[in-house]
């Protein structure tokens, strides 16, 4: 491991003891901006393992996270445990493998597009803001399209011969 770093390992000490499996909680403020919102990450373990195969030095990585986040329909909030998994490759030449980078990647790929507190989620009320899960709103929501303001239009047809009338 690097002196003052502990996601930046030296590549000569992994080939020496061939390989290093190491688990680590990482401070949070380094990945703080792989989200929108601030306080998303309320936690973070990573697990690495180092192998020597071959030309170059081989990384499986494993991210285990605990997310803030808000229900895409009702703004509720929700605590979700995710975790995945990374490879990378690097040649045996390097002299240093920084592992902050992958980890930041993997990090910010952990949170789903749109999140929901349940797939029954009946949203806010686009009118009145009601969370609709919590409370019936007798808001009235006009069920017109964009296609009624064509049902004044008047359209003469055409006679047979092609004139118009």
């Amino acid at each position: 491991m690097h002196a003052k770093d502990p996601l930046i390992f030296k590549a000569l000490e992994i080939r020496e003891s061939r390989g290093l499996d190491i688990s680590l909680s990482p401070p949070l403020e380094f990945y703080a901006d792989a989200f929108t919102e601030p306080g998303t990450l309320k936690s973070l373990k990573v697990t690495l393992s180092f192998s020597v195969g071959g030309d170059e030095l081989l990384l499986t990585g494993r991210t285990d996270a605990e997310l803030a986040l808000r229900c895409a329909r009702c703004d509720a909030p929700i605590a979700r445990r995710l975790s995945d998994t990374f490879d990378e490759a690097y040649p045996d030449s390097v002299e240093y493998i920084d592992t902050r980078d992958i980890i930041r990647e993997t990090v910010a790929l952990l949170a789903p597009l749109k999140v929901l507190c349940s797939e029954t989620c009946k949203g806010r009320c686009p009118l009145c803001g009601v969370d609709r899960n919590a409370t019936p709103c007798t808001c009235s929501m006009d069920k017109a399209t964009p296609f009624e303001a064509l049902k004044g239009l008047k359209i003469r047809k055409p006679d047979d011969k092609g004139r118009k009338q």
